[in-house]
This record gives structure tokens, sequence and C-alpha cells, in this order.
């Protein structure tokens, strides 16, 4: 059963209430999904985590809304979920593809604003964002067919979609928002975070190579190496426990380092 609250125009959503859990693992969904993709994550994290994420304005639940594609609106926005006040358990955040950006700039927002750090940041299929990477991935994407469509959303646009346009627009307005989300980001140069970062990707994504995903080693005092795994820029779906296996096992052992000084 899943819980929800609104806070400052999101919705957090909680995938499976777990009162107990050591720890609150938020997760932040690629371009066009919601919070419903990591639903599969519940059954297959340990008693310790409870997996939460955000519904944002123009899918799931929230399709007639309009979507947010300013990445520095929708990251002040995260911030303000993750770091709950009424819990003062410890949170960590996951970002997948876009997902990723809102993650790193929401743990940037928190330190400019005071707010808690998370105890450990995971970024997954996404180039960091120096140098106006974005831009340079997306573009050629945007302007190349129904090719480039189908290496945004992982895989062939399923011809029920190509048929009917009114359910393609529906389909892609949400996954499109997202792309000017990343095209509206501009990179502003800081301090590295001090949180202990985790890279992942697919080792066939031709969205974002190994050197790509080293890039956010830049941003972060604790680089990191990537952990690849078969598939392309949505691996996940074919690799959701391999993923979740290493995810726990990084996120475990920033959990017992922390308790082991506090």
């Amino acid at each position: 059963m899943w819980t929800v609250s609104v806070t400052g125009g999101l919705t957090r959503v909680v995938l499976q209430e777990r009162p107990g859990a050591a720890v609150r693992l938020y997760c932040l969904p690629p371009a066009g999904a919601g919070a419903g993709f990591f639903a599969p994550w519940v059954g297959l994290v340990p008693a310790w985590v409870e997996v939460c994420s955000v519904s944002t304005p123009g899918r799931g639940p929230r399709l007639e809304e309009p979507s947010l594609t300013d990445t520095a609106a929708v990251a002040a926005l995260v911030a303000e979920t993750v770091d709950d006040t009424a819990d003062p358990r410890p949170f960590a955040v996951f970002g997948h593809s876009v997902g990723a950006l809102v993650a790193f700039e929401a743990v940037r927002n928190l330190r400019a604003s005071g707010g808690r750090p998370p105890l450990w940041v995971g970024l997954s299929s996404l180039r960091g964002p120096q140098d106006g990477a974005y831009a340079k991935g997306l573009l050629p994407l945007l302007t190349g067919g129904l090719e480039g469509l189908g290496q945004l959303v992982g895989g062939a646009i399923p011809q029920r979609l190509l048929r009917e346009p009114v359910l393609m627009a529906a389909a892609c307005t949400p996954l499109l928002a997202d792309c000017l989300l990343l095209l509206h980001h501009r990179h502003r140069d800081e301090p590295p975070l001090e949180v202990p970062l985790a890279l992942y990707g697919g080792a066939q994504d031709p969205t974002t190579s190994v050197r790509q995903l080293l890039g956010w080693n830049e941003l972060f005092s604790t680089p990191a190496q990537p952990r690849l795994f078969e598939g392309g820029h949505m691996y996940m779906h074919g690799q959701a426990e391999a993923l979740v296996t290493q995810v726990v096992a990084d996120l475990g052992s920033v959990v017992r380092k922390a308790v082991s000084a506090a």
C-alpha cells in the first residue's frame, strides 16, 4: 500500500511503509516516469530500507497537470521533500537518468539552504552536467526521428503508439518535458559535495559511456568507479535484482560506518 503526502507541489510517495526501517531511500525516476517505476524495488530491499519516491506534475496520477521544466525549481522541491522534518531518520537518494541530475541538484540545494545532507547518493545512466553535456547529448536524439526517440526511452516505440497520435502525444509529453528540464539546466561551479557517491550504468548504453559517468567524480569529494550491468539506458528493467543488491550493499557500507561513528 502506497502512502502519499503533498509537499510544496510534489507528492512524496512511500512505496511501502516501514516505520522501523533505519533509512529512507528516495528513488528519483527517469524521464517521463512516475514513482511507480520503483515499485519492484520494494520486494528486493531488506527490512532496514524504506523505499520512497516523488510524484511530479505531468505523469502518473498527476498526468493532467503541466510538467515542471525548471531544474532549479524541481531540485528545490525535491530537497524540501527528502529532508522531512517530521522524520528524523537518515535518508539516501538514488536517481536514474534525468532523476540523477535532479538528485544531484537537490543535494546541492540542501547544502546551500543548510538542510540535512543524505547519507549517500547513487547516480545512474546519466553523464555529468559539465560543459553543456545535455545539449550535446540530447539534441542528436531529439532530431533523430524514431531511432533517436527509441534511444531516449531505451527501446523500440510500440506500434500501438505509432498508430495512435493521441496516445503517442500523451506518452511522449512527460518524456519531452524532462528533456526540456535537462536542456534548461545550467551548470554552476561549486565545491565538491562531501557525500558518499556510487555510480551505475548499462554496459551497452548508447547515451552514457563509462567516461561520461566518471565526470560525476569531479563534483564529489569521494570518487566512485561505475558499476556496469548488461543492458542499455534502461538496463534496470532486466537487471533489477542485481542492481538493487548492489545498491543495498553500497548503501549498507555507508550506514554501517555512520552507526559505528555515532
